[in-house]
Formats: structure tokens, sequence, C-alpha cells
């Protein structure tokens, strides 16, 4: 699909070998269109291996050639054909032994295999349009661009989710500061109560010691008080 050498990868269904990158794309099209095994990491059945054996590239485009189907048709497009589902089922029955299918009416090949595109395979079709080039396929046969975005937004999740466990910790931490500011305001209130009701108590006290000043003229000011109600004549003799 790509014509990349020493391609490591294969499509059991149709006995091809595949790049890493084309791989990815028949990946997208589900284990039913196009199973894929690597050649290198992957045990393989004698039935796969059978399939291989009777398949092959040439074989395989030579015949979608004869359907009408342009090689550089879009990988998804391609797979997805009658002629490509004939293919499969037929290259299967002969590794089987079983009954091949009947034939193929001449000029429906090229035709779709299922007339009505659901939004996700159409989604699936811009996505991959064109095999991935080498370098943009993981070891794994995962588009890199679509990894990238994951993790990407992997990363976003993780960030969003520590963000959002901060909002609720502060939340707290704000509920409890404001309890204990309350709580220092009612104790502050209390104190200062205390301290005046203790400053008013200290000075009454104080009041009552302290002796009475002295008052101009050489007497107190009781003295000068029980003087008033006195007459001249003794008020006279007290000051003497």
């Amino acid at each position: 699909d790509s014509s990349a050498d020493a391609p490591t990868w294969a499509s059991v269904s149709h006995g091809i070998f595949l790049s890493i990158g084309a791989s990815g794309v028949h990946r997208s099209l589900g284990v039913k269109v196009s199973f894929v095994q690597s050649t290198t990491m992957d045990s393989w059945k004698p039935l796969h291996l059978r399939m291989m054996e009777l398949g092959g590239n040439r074989r395989f485009q030579e015949f979608l050639e004869s359907c009408g189907i342009p090689r550089d048709v879009p990988i998804r497009e391609k797979y997805q054909t009658r002629a490509a589902a004939w293919y499969r089922e037929n290259l299967r029955a002969e590794a089987e032994g079983s009954t091949p299918p009947s034939p193929l009416p001449e000029g429906t090949g090229c035709l779709p295999l299922d007339d009505a595109r659901t939004p996700e395979q159409l989604m699936l079709d811009s996505v991959f349009a064109k095999a991935p080039r080498i370098g943009e396929m993981s070891q794994g046969g995962v588009h890199m661009a679509a990894a990238l975005s994951s993790r990407r937004a992997t990363k976003e999740r993780a960030r969003r989710c520590r963000l959002d466990t901060l909002m609720r910790s502060g939340r707290a931490h704000m509920a409890n500061a404001s309890s204990i500011v309350a709580e220092l305001h009612s104790l502050v209130r209390q104190s200062t109560l205390q301290a005046s009701e203790d400053f008013v108590g200290m000075l009454a006290q104080t009041s009552e010691e302290v002796p009475k000043a002295a008052v101009p003229g050489g007497f107190d000011s009781r003295s000068r008080s029980r003087s008033r109600s006195l007459s001249p004549e003794t008020a006279a003799a007290d000051v003497h």
C-alpha cells in the first residue's frame, strides 16, 4: 500500500505484507476486514501461514486492477470494496479447502461494500486518507499524530484534575480560615471586655485608696464643705 521496503507487518485476511504505516490504517478497518499481524512479534497459526503462501501482494494488486480499482485509491476505500471482500473470502476458502464464494458479478468489484457510511467511518476515512510515511507510525502501528494527541489529552485531563483538587482544597482551607478568624475575633472581643472591666475596677479601687487632695487655704475639701454649713465664727475657729 505504501511501497515501503522490507515490510514487517501483514494483513492475513488478504495474504499481503504491509509497512508499519499501512498497518495502522488496516487496524482502523477492524479485524473483520483486515486481520493484522507482525511478522516478527506475533505467533502465527498454520491457517494464517497458508493464506500468506497462497496470497501475495502482486496477486492481490492484479486482482484489484482487473476489477477497475486503481493502485492509488485510499487504503480504507480500497479494502471496503466488494472486490476486496470477495478476495479475502475466496483466499480463506482456498486455505481451508472449503467451497469458494460465487464469482463476483462483472463491473461490481469497484463498488463500496456498504452504501451507507457512518459518521465515525467518514471521520476515519478523512484521518487515514493516505498511508503514513516512514517515521509517522509508532512501533505498535499507531499513528504518531494520534498518539501525540492522545498524550496531550491525557496530560490535559491530569492537569484539570489536579486543578480541581487544588480548588477543592483551597475552598476547604478558606472555610477553615474563616472559622479561625471568627474565633479570634470572639476571643479578642472577650479579652477587650475583660480588660475594660478590669481597668474600671482598678480605677475605682485607686480612687478609694489615694488621699484627698488638699485645697488652697490650708484645709481639704471635706473641711471646706463642712465650713459652708457653719457660722462664720465657727469656721474662723476651725481655720485657726
